[in-house]
């Protein structure tokens, strides 16, 4: 092989290479192949337990940027509208029918993953670290602080035979993840490794949870 035809092949390589991993590469949001989860083997592995599973508030309607928001009064928030109490009760029901182990469900502190928790559920811990930050460059250092929180708790393994259930914001897993839950009442599902990672396994509508675990 001459210089040149040798000069040509690495590049060919190296390009061939940089393809690949393009292609191959699982877009963000999107499970890789070797840990993507669904349909009856998705309800049985989230049966065994093990599993973290962040879900978004079910709908309020079109969001709005809020203003004087008082954490304590649901007054001052944008909150569950009818179709989205009743997305969180199908929720709720479904995981009764799959028999799907719930351990810990912690909530924001905003009243409609509240009360999302509350109506799938019928409990909840408040963990603030779920409620998000403002967006403004004031705000960066305590963004990166729930950034790593919310890291924290996808890896936690949850305790033994159970799934953890965490109820929050679109955007908090945007800024962890680098992927938008566009629908609310969507659902992140994650497997944590034990040694502080964890991988995205599937993600669910409020509506997928109907058919999952039926036969096709």
């Amino acid at each position: 092989m001459t210089g040149v035809s040798r000069t040509v092949f690495r590049f060919t390589t190296a390009l061939l290479t940089v393809f690949s991993t393009v292609v191959l590469a699982a877009p963000p949001g999107v499970p890789e192949q070797q840990h993507a989860l669904s349909g009856e083997m998705l309800a049985a592995a989230l049966k065994r337990g093990g599993y973290v599973i962040y879900f978004r508030h079910t709908d309020t309607g079109p969001a709005y940027l809020e203003q004087g928001v008082d954490l304590k009064n649901c007054g001052t928030q944008r909150n569950l509208n009818d179709n989205g109490r009743e997305e969180a009760k199908l929720i709720g029901a479904q995981f009764r029918r799959l028999k799907i182990p719930v351990g810990e469900v912690l909530a924001s502190e905003f009243c409609r993953c509240r009360e999302t928790a509350e109506l799938a559920f019928g409990r909840h811990e408040v963990e603030p670290a779920l409620t998000g930050v403002a967006r403004s460059a004031e705000a960066a250092l305590r963004r990166e602080h729930s950034i790593a929180a919310l890291r924290k708790m996808l890896a936690a393994t949850p305790a033994p035979d159970t799934n953890t259930v965490l109820v929050s914001h679109g955007f908090n897993l945007w800024d962890a993840e680098g992927f938008h839950l566009g629908t609310q009442g969507e659902a992140a599902i994650y497997l944590p490794d034990g040694n502080g990672g964890y991988a995205l396994v599937a993600r669910l509508l409020p509506r997928d949870w109907t058919a999952l675990g039926s036969a096709p």
